[in-house]
C-alpha cells in the first residue's frame, strides 16, 4: 500500500480555520433567519419544523446505542411528529 505524497497534497484546514469557516456560515445562516422570521406566518413556521424533525429522523441513529433504543426513540419520534403534524392540520393553510 502506497502511502501518500504529503508534500504535494493539500494540507488539511487547521482548528482555527475549521471554526472560522463555520463561524461565517453560522452568522450568514443568523442573518438569513433575521430576516425571513419576522415575515413568515405561524403555518410557516410550523411547516419549516416539521421538515427539519423529518430531517433529523434520517440523522437519529448512532452506532452506539443499540439498535432495539435506536427503534424505540424512531418510534417515539414518528409518534411525536405524528400527533403535531394532526395538532397543526387543525390550524388554517398548514400543509
Amino acid at each position: 500500500m502506497k502511502l501518500p505524497d504529503y508534500k504535494t497534497t493539500k494540507p488539511t484546514m487547521s482548528v482555527k480555520e475549521w471554526a472560522a469557516a463555520y463561524r461565517a456560515d453560522n452568522e450568514a445562516e443568523r442573518e438569513e433567519l433575521k430576516i425571513r422570521l419576522p415575515k413568515e406566518t405561524i403555518e410557516e413556521s410550523i411547516s419549516s419544523y416539521f421538515a427539519w424533525c423529518e430531517l433529523a429522523l434520517a440523522f437519529s441513529g448512532t452506532p452506539d446505542i443499540p439498535v432495539e433504543l435506536q427503534e424505540a426513540r424512531e418510534k417515539y419520534y414518528a409518534d411525536l411528529a405524528r400527533k403535531w403534524t394532526t395538532l397543526a392540520q387543525g390550524l388554517e393553510h398548514v400543509v
